[in-house]
C-alpha cells in the first residue's frame, strides 16, 4: 500500500473512530429495541408486559444519546471514509480487502438511510418533550418489521469490515 499523505491518515482515522462509535452504538441500540417486544400469535410485535402499563417516556429518554450519537456517527463515517478514499488515490483493484469493505458500506448504505431516518423521527419524538409513546412505539415496530433482520445482518457485515482491515486479504503484492 502506497504512503498516505497527513490529511489522509487523519480522514482515515476519523472514519475508523465514527465507524466504530457508529457499531458500538448501532449494537446497543438493536440490542435494547429488540427486547422491547415478545412474539405474538401470528408473528406480530408485542409490547412486552412488563413495559403496558408504565410511562415509556423515561426510556426512551434512556435511549436518547444512543440514537444520537449513533445517527451522527453514521453520517461522520460516511462522509470521512468518502473523503479518505478521494484523498488517498489508493487503487481499490489492488486492495481487495477496501474494494469488498466499501461494497459493503455501499450495499448497505440504501436500508441504513431509511433506518436513520426512523431513527431522527424517534429523535424528534423524545426531544419534543411530549407524550408520544404509542407512535415512538409504532415506528420502532415498524423499524424492525419493514426490513426485518436486516439489521443484524448489516452489524456482522460492518463488523467483518474490521477483520478486513486488520488481515488485508486480497492485496496485491510488488
Amino acid at each position: 500500500m502506497q504512503r498516505l499523505s497527513l490529511t489522509s491518515k487523519i480522514f482515515l482515522t476519523i472514519a475508523i473512530t465514527s465507524g466504530t462509535l457508529w457499531l458500538g452504538s448501532y449494537s446497543v441500540k438493536l440490542f435494547s429495541i429488540y427486547n422491547f417486544f415478545d412474539l405474538g400469535q401470528n408473528n406480530s410485535l408485542i409490547l412486552k408486559s412488563a413495559l403496558t402499563n408504565i410511562d415509556l417516556k423515561p426510556v426512551f429518554f434512556e435511549l436518547l444519546p444512543v440514537f444520537t450519537i449513533s445517527l451522527i456517527s453514521y453520517i461522520v463515517f460516511i462522509v470521512f471514509s468518502a473523503a479518505f478514499l478521494f484523498l488517498s488515490k489508493i487503487s481499490l483493484k489492488a486492495n481487495g480487502w477496501l474494494f469488498i469493505s466499501l461494497m459493503i458500506v455501499l450495499i448497505c448504505l440504501p436500508f441504513e438511510v431509511i433506518l436513520s431516518l426512523k431513527d431522527y423521527k424517534i429523535i424528534n419524538l423524545i426531544m419534543s418533550n411530549s407524550n408520544n409513546s404509542p407512535e415512538m412505539i409504532e415506528i420502532i415496530k415498524s423499524r424492525i418489521s419493514e426490513l426485518s433482520a436486516f439489521p443484524i445482518i448489516s452489524i456482522i457485515l460492518h463488523y467483518s469490515i474490521f477483520i478486513l482491515l486488520v488481515f488485508k486479504p486480497l492485496t496485491k503484492k510488488n
